[in-house]
Parts: structure tokens; sequence; C-alpha cells
């Protein structure tokens, strides 16, 4: 904003509120250069910015803009509701310190790193604040690529400990598991991640119980190894 920059914001990472929660934050600058232009009429039509926001999320020095988007038979209801539950988190950490806050963060990070780092079949791509993104090896060699990450993802969310019998008891159980992560993103041709984030709800049961965040955490990353490590035989079965 110094730096006279539009800055997009979302409530919907690590906020945690429904997807498509978002602000734009224009300059002071920008705004007086604005307030001081015609309306670009022809560009906020059903076809243009009429199809994404209404006369009500404009701020008040686009007074002149809002006549081209006011219809009493549009009020967007779901934004409003969006922000609504980012509102509730930010207000739930707005007591915390910020210094606690990264404090908590990074020791959050580090001991998620250490997690996966001490899996055979996983390691750490890139720790930024709050997101540790994994890669994931084979048991034949290399990494799973952006296909095949994508069934892992979709495995997280399955009990799927019947699909390799001979696994160990430990490993049946983290196969069984029900975890969530982000979805994976693509590196190269041949490598993709998985990123495990400490969002706004997970960072305050982090502040009241260390622990037990971490132990769900831990399960988290057995699965995605435990995966990883069965990756062909999934694949072959039903699953």
């Amino acid at each position: 904003m110094a730096q006279d920059s539009i800055v997009l914001f979302t409530s919907s990472k690590f906020f945690q509120s429904p997807p498509f929660c978002g602000a734009v934050l224009v300059p002071k600058t920008i705004c007086q250069r604005l307030a001081s232009k015609d309306a670009p009429s022809n560009m906020l039509g059903e076809y243009g910015l009429g199809a994404f926001v209404t006369d009500k999320e404009l701020p008040s020095f686009l007074e002149h803009w809002k006549c081209h988007l006011q219809d009493p038979g549009r009020n967007n209801v779901g934004l409003a509701l969006r922000w609504e539950a980012g509102l509730a988190a930010m207000e739930a950490l707005i007591n915390i310190p910020d210094e606690e806050k990264e404090k908590m963060t990074n020791e959050w990070a580090a001991s998620v790193k250490e997690m996966v780092d001490s899996h055979d079949f996983l390691e750490t791509f890139s720790v930024e604040r709050s997101i540790v993104s994994i890669r994931m090896r084979k048991a034949g060699g290399g990494w799973l690529n952006m296909n095949e990450a994508r069934d892992l993802f979709r495995w997280m969310s399955c009990d799927v400990a019947s699909a390799v019998s001979h696994a160990s008891s430990k490993e049946k159980s983290a196969l069984s598991t029900i975890a969530y992560t982000g979805q994976p993103v693509k590196i190269t041709s041949d490598q993709a991640i998985i990123r495990i984030a400490l969002g706004a709800e997970s960072l305050l049961t982090y502040f009241d119980d260390k622990e037990s965040t971490l132990n769900d955490d831990r399960k988290t990353v057995d699965k995605i190894g435990t995966l990883s490590k069965y990756f062909d035989e999934l694949k072959s079965s039903q699953f």
C-alpha cells in the first residue's frame, strides 16, 4: 500500500472462511485519481464488474460508480455471509499478540517439518510461515507427480486400509484415518507437493492445547507417508 500497489486480500485461506471471500485494498493516491474521473460505464455492466459486485460493495469514494451497478433485485448475500465467517475468525484471534502468534506458528511449522522429515517416504519441500509443503517418494524411486498426488489427495479423505491387507497394524490405522490437506501443487512434470497449513482454527487450538493439535497433524503426516509407500497397490485397487 505504501508503494501505491493495489492489494488483493482473502479470508478464505488462513482465516478459513468459505472460498471466494475476497477484497481489494486500494491506496489513497489511486482512490483520489479514480474519484476524480468519470465512471467507466462500459466495464460496469453485467458482462464486466457487474457480474461480480453490486453497488453495495463499493467504497464511498466511488459513489459516482454506484448508479451503474444498482439493481434492487440483486444482493451479494453470499459474499456478506463469507465475510461474516472470516470476521469471526479474525475476532477470535485479535486478543493474541502478533508476537505470540508468530512464535506459535514457527513452533508448529518446525514440529511438522520434523514429523515429515522423519518419515521414510516424505521430505519437506519448503516451509513458508504457516504452510509446510511436502514431497512424496515412491516405493520404486522418484517422487509422486501431479496426477499421482491428486490420487493421494483423494485417498486422504477415505478409509483405504482394506486395500493393503499386508500392512502393519500401525500402517492400517494410518490408512483408515480421515484427514485433510491443501490441494496438490505441480512443481515439475514429475514432481508435485501436498501442503499442510495452520489455519486460524488450528492456531487457536494450538494456543489452548499444543499436544492435541500436533497429534492430529502427526496422524495427517503418517497417512500421507503410508499412502506414498503403498501408492502402487492403492492405485491398482478399487480405490
